[in-house]
């Protein structure tokens, strides 16, 4: 067998996000990276290599740090996104990687949901029900 193609990490998923209490889709839908996409792993990279020189400066890495960097990895996972009728606090936010940061830092139902949806290898398969 041919492993090399199984996995497509360059492939989106699209993950409808689902209400935290009613798991109704709640109508915003985003575009979800593989974790091991490459723009996934520069943001990876980039982490590292801060840690690696925090780590050389005899600095401790806080747990807020690795907070904050697990929120940058899943904003990150976000290619894009479309809220429909949906705002958060009052508007539709932006599709930039500083909005998907704060709405992701916000609302950790949000965060899990996109940070599962990444690392669920079958979401990037050639078989997987993706659109």
């Amino acid at each position: 067998m041919e492993i090399s193609g199984i996995v497509q990490y360059e492939q989106l998923f699209t993950l409808e996000i689902l209400h935290p209490v009613t798991e109704e889709p709640t109508g915003i839908t985003c575009m979800i990276r593989s974790a091991g996409s490459a723009e996934v792993k520069k943001v990876l990279r980039q982490q590292t290599d801060a840690n690696l020189e925090r780590s050389q400066k005899r600095k401790l890495i806080k747990g807020a740090t690795l907070e904050q960097q697990e929120i940058e990895k899943a904003a990150a996972y976000i290619a894009s996104w479309d809220w429909g009728d949906n705002t958060w606090h009052g508007k539709v936010p932006d599709d930039t990687y500083k909005a998907k940061f704060e709405v992701l830092d916000a609302e950790p139902w949000f965060f899990a949901q996109v940070a599962e949806a990444a690392n669920t290898i079958a979401n990037f398969t050639a078989n997987s029900e993706n659109p």
